[in-house]
């Protein structure tokens, strides 16, 4: 494969960029030569099940793995005497982040294995054997436990060891010496309204289901991580317009800067465009963060993924040929993705912190099917809009204080103490503004034709 050339691309649209940046990776994926576990990587599938077979070929991790209660424990001893990579990292919590997954993943590829693996080894895994079992700071146990697939650890991850895997896999998180059960909520209204009726410590998670969630966090930890390199490009690249030597370190660092500054090479305001035009991308990264945060519960046959997908597409059309739509329609998410997003964000702040579970995420979600208002990107959540009643609708939903920016409902969540008041909001929000908001796209639009053919007929 040869280097993708820029003047192949057409770069007026992001779609151009999108083909770019992909052809770019590919390139560069190819040059670097075949390794092991990348395709899977890639995918995102059946993650746990992978990183076992990849972890047993990295030296002085696969030793180390065993079983605690479920979840992932490294021996302290084997651990301890160990003189390499992995005896450093454990020494000193510290460096477990840093050293681990830096380490770990330049181990890795070392060996052929994709480092993004060695990285997973060396960042969750390791950091596990420093908070296991230890009180409070057991709570960290969940960064690993997230991770595998429902019911517990996979055999192939436990044969990674050395170890012979339980019968029973079924992983149990401790917090203060206490396990922790699954559903942790006590609301009763949330609890009742879902599944015919869930009680406080049921396990609401399915395979299917822990796929969707480990795609999701995966796909939060990138955005999130896009947004701030695009806040320090930004930062960066306004600081240094007046250091030309300085400016150009920092471009040789951030190609996909430079390649922005060449497309407006000569011009007055290049810098301007170049700021705006990542702008533009930390919005795109902003909107499609809440939707991956909105999208908690499994698509399948019956409410498919349809926001931008090929099969939404293709309705899409179908609809703008039925109505004879001159131009397009635009998608519109019925459960605002900004207020949905803001909710779920809050609760996975308590999962992280020990205060609640993967499972009250669920159950969150399920209860929002359960009044007729799922949220996401799924089909019965898209309504297709005329862009100027697209339009009209925000801006009445935002001057009636029912659609509020994203961080206005952040803010408001931050006093949030436990999962049962966050229900309790979750509950009321959708009674109110999440209620007027669907109501109204629904009616919106054949309003708006109603008034403009009464107004014809005068």
């Amino acid at each position: 494969m040869e280097k993708p050339d820029q003047k192949d691309y057409d770069f007026s649209s992001q779609e151009g960029y999108d083909q770019y940046d992909a052809a770019v990776a590919t390139y560069e994926r190819i040059q670097k030569g075949p390794m092991i576990g990348t395709e899977f990587v890639d995918t995102v599938e059946d993650v746990v099940q992978s990183a076992g077979e990849q972890i047993s070929k990295i030296p002085g991790v696969s030793v180390g793995l065993q079983y605690f209660g479920g979840a992932v424990k490294t021996v302290d001893q084997v651990m301890s005497q160990d003189q390499g990579l992995g005896g450093m990292v454990y020494r000193t919590y510290k460096n477990v982040r840093s050293a681990a997954e830096e380490g770990f993943g330049n181990l890795a590829e070392n060996l052929g294995v994709d480092p993004r693996i060695g990285s997973f080894a060396g960042g969750e895994f390791v950091d596990t054997l420093a908070t296991a079992g230890l009180g409070s700071v057991a709570k960290k146990t969940a960064a690993v436990v997230d991770k595998l697939p429902p019911g517990g650890m996979s055999p192939q991850l436990a044969m990674a060891g050395g170890m012979t895997a339980p019968t029973q896999l079924a992983p149990q998180i401790t917090k203060g010496g206490v396990v922790m059960k699954a559903v942790t909520t006590t609301d009763q209204p949330t609890l009742e309204a879902v599944r015919g009726g869930v009680k406080t410590g049921d396990k609401l998670v399915t395979p299917t289901q822990g796929k969707r969630l480990i795609r999701r966090d995966v796909e939060i930890d990138r955005l999130k991580g896009s947004i701030e390199q695009t806040n320090v490009q930004l930062d960066a690249l306004l600081e240094l317009q007046g250091d030309p030597n300085n400016l150009r370190l920092f471009l040789n660092d951030n190609p996909e800067v430079e390649q922005l500054m060449g497309m407006y090479e000569g011009r007055p305001d290049q810098l301007k465009k170049v700021a705006n035009r990542l702008r533009e991308r930390r919005i795109g990264a902003q909107e499609s963060l809440s939707r991956q945060q909105s999208n908690i519960l499994p698509f399948d046959e019956t409410d498919p993924n349809f926001f931008r997908s090929k099969e939404g597409l293709v309705a899409k059309k179908q609809e703008e040929v039925r109505r004879s739509i001159e131009g397009y329609l635009e998608q519109h998410h019925l459960f605002p993705k900004g207020i949905s997003a803001a909710f779920f964000g809050r609760m996975d702040d308590l999962i992280s912190k020990g205060q609640a579970d993967k499972d009250d995420l669920i159950l969150m979600a399920e209860y929002a099917v359960a009044q007729g208002k799922r949220t996401g990107d799924v089909k019965s959540n898209l309504i297709n809009m005329r862009k100027d009643p697209h339009n009209e609708l925000h801006t009445m939903l935002r001057a009636s204080g029912a659609e509020l920016g994203k961080t206005d409902y952040v803010r408001s969540l931050k006093d949030v103490k436990d999962v049962n008041e966050l229900m309790r909001r979750w509950r009321n929000m959708l009674d109110s503004d999440v209620a007027y908001n669907v109501d109204t796209a629904k009616v919106w639009e054949p309003l708006d034709d109603l008034i403009k053919e009464v107004r014809s007929t005068k």
